[in-house]
């Protein structure tokens, strides 16, 4: 997709959800208030340093009241094609998750962007695996448990879901939602999609086609890794979406159904991410339901 449409989509996505949020932050959490016996007081850090290069940062957002072993996280990855974003567009989803889940914690994770002469595989997935033991060694610093749930958004849906359904050997991604994330890079629908021309191109190399390196395109397919053991998913889908087509969660859903993986698939009658104010109430609404269930 081009830079100029992302960005527009983006903005107009950020938008309507913040007059959604806006309009909904008196509603109820669905969870239970901690109480620690030493209670610790909400703390927020910005664009922390979990390596070396610029770019691998995050932002975290502690709770109050929080407990060592205890105190899940949320951990947010953005799109933008595996060559742009940045870990701002999804402060939405900071507001969201600060309003409906407070006693979480929140990481909101950047990664190394893809170029042509430096693509973008493997390095965001070990840039995840970093950011994630990043945490996991300030357990008792940050009082947190290890205990992941992972929410993606287009091209970092993709990279969470290939992140905890092959990498993610201790199992400590309990729940995971892919909002238009692709899963599939097998699936024909894919032919003479924009997806393999540009985004792409910045993940794997000079490959515009399936046939062109089908093995390259089967490793970093995240339906490939699906197993008795995956997370629990929401999956998120738009049937006019012109980049991820609604196939991609459909697979998706049919390979978490056959390895009995609880998940919920959901389709909306929308592009990339050009939701109305009333579809992200509902999609809204969803991911709460699953969350506080599920996670």
């Amino acid at each position: 997709m081009h830079t100029s449409n992302w960005k527009v989509m983006v903005r107009m996505f950020i938008y309507s959800l913040a007059a959604l949020l806006f309009l909904g932050c008196d509603a109820d959490t669905g969870t239970d208030p901690v109480t620690p016996l030493t209670p610790e007081l909400a703390k927020q850090m910005l664009d922390v340093s979990y390596g070396e290069d610029p770019q691998q940062t995050m932002d975290i957002y502690l709770p109050a009241g929080r407990i060592t072993d205890q105190t899940k996280v949320f951990l947010l990855v953005h799109g933008g094609g595996w060559k742009e974003g940045d870990k701002s567009e999804l402060n939405f989803l900071v507001v969201y998750l600060k309003t409906y889940f407070p006693n979480h914690a929140i990481a909101n994770i950047n990664y190394r962007l893809g170029t042509v002469e430096n693509i973008g595989y493997p390095r965001q997935v070990q840039d995840l695996q970093t950011a994630i033991q990043y945490l996991n060694d300030r357990t008792e610093e940050f009082s947190l448990s290890k205990q992941y749930a992972m929410i993606g958004v287009s091209a970092g849906a993709h990279l969470s879901m290939l992140y905890a359904y092959r990498h993610d050997k201790d199992r400590r991604i309990k729940a995971l939602c892919s909002m238009v994330g692709p899963s599939d890079f097998s699936d024909p629908n894919y032919d003479g999609n924009d997806l393999f021309t540009t985004g792409l191109r910045y993940f794997v190399g000079d490959y515009p086609t399936y046939d062109s390196n089908p093995a390259l395109f089967n490793e970093i397919s995240p339906s490939r890794y699906i197993s008795v053991r995956s997370p629990k998913t929401i999956l998120i889908y738009g049937t006019e979406d012109p980049i991820v087509p609604e196939s991609q969660g459909q697979i998706l859903h049919q390979k978490l159904n056959q390895k009995l993986v609880y998940n919920e698939y959901h389709e909306f009658d929308v592009a990339h991410i050009g939701w109305t104010v009333d579809q992200l109430a509902e999609m809204q609404a969803k991911m709460t339901a699953f969350f506080t269930s599920h996670f």
